[in-house]
């Protein structure tokens, strides 16, 4: 009896949970991948063939602007870099810089290649890097929802920190604005927007943080503290610093 319980219980679980939805009456059909916003993302919640799409997308462009950099001086090619290349590798990256770093590498590699392209490390050297863009993109949409410049229900989703005494020693150093971790056994939530994006927020000097909402006084405060983690010469995902990901 144990084994045919062992043999139902294993059936049901391979089994699909297969439901009717509806909205509004009308019947919803499933499937493989939805587009918003210019993002692609599977049913299975991940980014890898957008994630290629950019890169492919990326790359024939700076191939164009490698075969004609005859034409164009240092400064031309970076500006041409970052108005016509980089944009598609920037776009709503707050909502896929949790991927796995394989399915970024293509991207970084990307950046690698233009630096080569521009080949001037004086003009070079100021560019950030596209793991910076993702940390600040996703800091400037949660400093958002933190402030309830959002709806409601995003900002419910904001985990509320509990409440500790200034005395205590893992207060000290800790800016007002802290919030509690999300803690996960699984690293699939690990990389998710608002547990990742909690860990840089935490980690944040209190001096980015102005006394009223001001998201211009929060992103020159952010990008100039980022900055300041971002190694020298080193064009690696930022999060390799904070050691997030």
């Amino acid at each position: 009896m144990k084994k045919i319980r062992g043999l139902t219980r294993s059936k049901k679980k391979k089994t699909p949970f297969e439901q009717a939805l509806e909205f509004q009456g009308t019947p919803l059909t499933t499937s493989k991948s939805i587009g918003i916003l210019g993002i692609n993302i599977t049913n299975d919640v991940q980014f890898r063939g957008h994630l290629e799409g950019k890169a492919k997308l990326a790359s024939k462009k700076l191939g164009v602007l490698n075969r004609s950099k005859q034409y164009f001086t240092s400064r031309q090619r970076l500006v041409l870099y970052k108005a016509q290349v980089r944009p598609h590798m920037e776009y709503c990256s707050h909502l896929w810089a949790g991927a796995p770093a394989y399915q970024l590498n293509p991207l970084d590699s990307i950046q690698r290649r233009a630096l080569r392209v521009v080949d001037d490390p004086i003009l070079t050297d100021g560019l950030d890097t596209l793991g910076l863009r993702r940390d600040f993109a996703s800091l400037c949409v949660f400093y958002r929802l933190y402030n309830g410049e959002c709806s409601e229900e995003l900002f419910r989703m904001v985990p509320s920190s509990s409440f500790y005494h200034r005395t205590a020693r893992h207060r000290l150093g800790v800016h007002p604005h802290f919030l509690e971790p999300l803690r996960s056994c699984t690293q699939r939530f690990c990389r998710t927007f608002l547990s990742r994006t909690v860990g840089i927020w935490n980690e944040l000097p209190a001096e980015v943080f102005p006394q009223r909402y001001d998201m211009e006084f929060f992103k020159k405060g952010v990008i100039k503290f980022l900055r300041g983690r971002q190694r020298v010469g080193d064009i690696s995902d930022v999060a390799n610093v904070h050691r997030r990901r």
